[in-house]
């Protein structure tokens, strides 16, 4: 269970850095300067360093900052490179969480969802997305494949908005043998840092359906056999989208 756990914080750190991979670091400085780049060192309250596009390192304290920002990468005659306009359009959500199982066949478990999506519009997005779910008591471990829709409720870096995950799971620890159809609705709000950096934090419910095998004594005779149930959950995720 450690390793599954480790996983899911590594694929989540990862990310962060790869949420950078469209747009450029930019220093507005309180003598009215701007200076565009890569910020390559940072060290918090102290000083930043910057590497701009004809490879110049600055070092700027703290003190002479006036607030730092993101943009997205431009030509140099001042356009937004297309592919850069189109890739981010493609937007890649990674959450993890943990689901507490409720109702008769409810079961404990770890979630990871990893989910690739096409923004139609600020307010509207659909995807397709995996993941892994690890029941602690079983020690089973689950991986969904589902189709995502996502609809803010603003057009703005910070929005509620809600999320809606259909589809089908796996066994991974027998022979990937199919397991049942998922679903799981969320409520959830989006926040975007100075930094260019987007968390998401959702709540939501999970019905996995799956069998559960039964053991019934019938007047000394023991009755042995499966019956397909909903394993609900209730989900609280963080997340972050690049």
């Amino acid at each position: 269970m450690k390793r599954i756990l480790v996983l899911m914080v590594l694929a989540l750190v990862s990310t962060t850095a790869m949420a950078q991979q469209h747009y450029r670091d930019i220093v507005y400085l309180k003598n009215g300067s701007v200076v565009r780049g890569i910020i390559t060192e940072q060290y918090p309250n102290v000083s930043i360093k910057i590497e701009t596009a004809d490879q110049s390192i600055f070092v700027f304290r703290m003190e002479e900052i006036e607030k730092l920002g993101k943009e997205l990468h431009r030509q140099k005659d001042g356009r937004i490179d297309l592919a850069t306009e189109q890739a981010s359009r493609h937007i890649r959500t990674v959450d993890i969480g943990y689901q507490k199982g409720i109702w008769d066949y409810g079961m404990d478990r770890w979630k990871l969802n990893i989910v690739n999506s096409y923004a139609f519009s600020p307010i509207v997005s659909l995807g397709i997305g995996t993941g892994l779910r690890y029941y602690k008591e079983s020690e089973a471990a689950l991986i969904p494949l589902f189709a995502n829709a996502r609809i803010n409720f603003l057009d703005a870096t910070h929005t509620p908005f809600i999320a809606f995950d259909i589809g089908y799971s796996f066994d991974a620890t027998y022979r990937l043998e199919g397991v049942g159809m998922l679903l799981s609705p969320t409520i959830g709000a989006r926040f975007g840092t100075s930094e260019g950096t987007t968390f998401t934090i959702g709540v939501g419910y999970e019905m996995q359906k799956m069998d559960f095998f039964y053991i019934y004594d019938n007047g000394g005779y023991y009755d042995v056999g499966t019956t397909s149930e909903n394993s609900g959950a209730v989900s609280i995720s963080v997340g972050i989208m690049f």
